[in-house]
């Protein structure tokens, strides 16, 4: 496994750690967040197990999920911040978007790619483009060769 992959997977799991963290600190409280706050915790830990596998389609759907969440806890910060709210839901929101965004950048790198196999077989080149959205089908952005 390769290094930015293993600090990925493990940073996942800190985020799931942290998300069950909130969950017992604020969770018991206010019971409009306890679900939303074990689905997240859920989706995080299922993902970041996920990655080990060796397939295009998790890397991209952990990507995907990732970019969202981060951009998805950087608004959450800003309306946070706008409606005065309190400094742990503003640190809470910049953590996670702190964690999902350092995940999906570890996920761009090369050798991340290299091991999910988006590296075309003809003539070697890495590159993340798919034909379809979860790179079920691949098609090399230099070549043209399908895989």
């Amino acid at each position: 496994m390769p290094g930015p992959l293993a600090v990925a997977v493990l940073l996942g799991l800190l985020l799931t750690a942290w998300q069950i963290g909130e969950f017992l600190v604020i969770g018991y409280s206010d019971t409009s967040q306890q679900f939303s706050l074990l689905i997240g915790a859920t989706l995080s830990f299922l993902i970041s197990l996920g990655l080990i596998a060796r397939s295009s389609p998790t890397w991209a759907v952990a990507r995907y999920y990732f970019l969202f969440h981060g951009m998805m806890s950087v608004i959450f910060c800003v309306m946070a911040f706008v409606f005065s709210k309190s400094p742990l839901a503003i640190v809470s929101g910049l953590v996670q978007a702190g964690f999902c965004l350092a995940i999906f950048s570890a996920l761009g790198r090369e050798t991340v790619r290299k091991f999910h196999r988006l590296q075309c077989p003809h003539c070697d080149f890495v590159n993340s483009g798919g034909d379809d959205l979860l790179c079920f089908q691949r098609r090399c952005s230099r070549c043209g060769f399908r895989w």
